[in-house]
């Protein structure tokens, strides 16, 4: 626990807001005190939950905090956790990283070993979120408000705007112990929210890999989703979050064929926001595969000149 001279060095070191009470916060944040005393207990009044499908099966429930909640929450990830860095493994939920930020690395290695975390936010237990905040200096008292304004029945919640910076803070001793690791056997290693890669050259290190991997998981308060967990090797189509991994990175030809028909059947059925639609699928594409996105593009405008 840092000392009080200590915390205020770090916040400056750091560049964070020096918040020492609850009337700091509300300064800075230039909301009354009373407003934000509210959101400190008993914060599920607060929220909204909804369902959306996963794709492997099931609801997958969010919780949606209300607007004014939500923009504390902002003013904290815009204020405190944007100055932070998580680990240089960690490619998800940061500006200017996509899924092929998290492929890249793993372009043309022989093996690729996936394993998903079952229930990734909610796994991540308010005291991690306590010991972040405490970390970089704020007081136990300070780190309990912000940790309170942030978590929901004492877990994070999906659907906050500050959940996805602190998992990957939250995740940082993890990816450290796995990448290290992995960088001393010659093997890669990325993250992207709860999805692991970890890829290589040998059959036998990676298997080896895959039970350090695991134990270090557990140790760290994860667990694996063990349905989605996959080795794929020279036999297999290899994917990293989705994007076909070899020879180069980009998303393979069953998915070009499948965009290349839903651009088809849109501009067919010429629904009212049907352009909205296939401009969204071009600029995907356009992100992770320019080679597939010139050829469906050049696609779609052969069909807007055909009489």
């Amino acid at each position: 626990m840092p000392s009080h001279n200590q915390g205020l060095y770090t916040q400056r070191l750091l560049s964070l807001p020096i918040l020492q009470t609850l009337d700091d916060l509300a300064t800075k944040t230039r909301l009354p005190r009373s407003i934000l005393s509210k959101y400190l207990h008993r914060n599920n009044r607060f929220y909204k939950s909804t369902y959306i499908s996963k794709k492997s099966g099931g609801l997958r429930p969010i919780s949606n905090p209300n607007s004014e909640l939500k923009a504390i929450q902002r003013w904290i990830l815009r204020n405190i956790l944007t100055h932070l860095s998580p680990s240089p493994y960690a490619k998800g939920f940061i500006l200017g990283k996509s899924i092929k930020d998290n492929a890249q690395p793993h372009a043309g290695k022989q093996y690729i070993l996936s394993i998903d975390l079952k229930d990734f936010f909610t796994t991540i237990k308010a005291s991690y979120v306590f010991s972040i905040f405490n970390s970089v200096g704020y007081s136990s008292n300070m780190s309990y408000f912000l940790t309170s304004i942030c978590t929901l029945d004492g877990v994070l919640p999906q659907g906050s705007p500050t959940s996805p910076t602190l998992s990957n803070l939250i995740c940082l001793r993890l990816d450290e112990r796995i990448g290290r690791y992995c960088e001393n056997k010659a093997l890669t290693y990325t993250r992207y929210a709860d999805d692991i890669t970890i890829s290589g050259n040998k059959l036998s290190v990676i298997k080896k890999a895959w039970h350090i991997v695991r134990m270090i998981i557990k140790e760290e308060g994860f667990t694996i989703n063990k349905k989605k967990e996959l080795l794929s090797g020279p036999q297999s189509q290899r994917k990293v979050t989705g994007l076909i991994v070899t020879p180069l990175v980009g998303i393979g030809r069953e998915k070009y064929n499948y965009y290349r028909k839903k651009i088809f059947i849109l501009l067919k059925k010429a629904e009212a926001n049907h352009e909205d639609k296939i401009h969204g699928i071009l600029s995907f594409v356009k992100s992770v595969d320019e080679q597939k996105f010139k050829k469906l593009s050049s696609y779609y405008q052969s069909l807007l000149v055909k009489p």
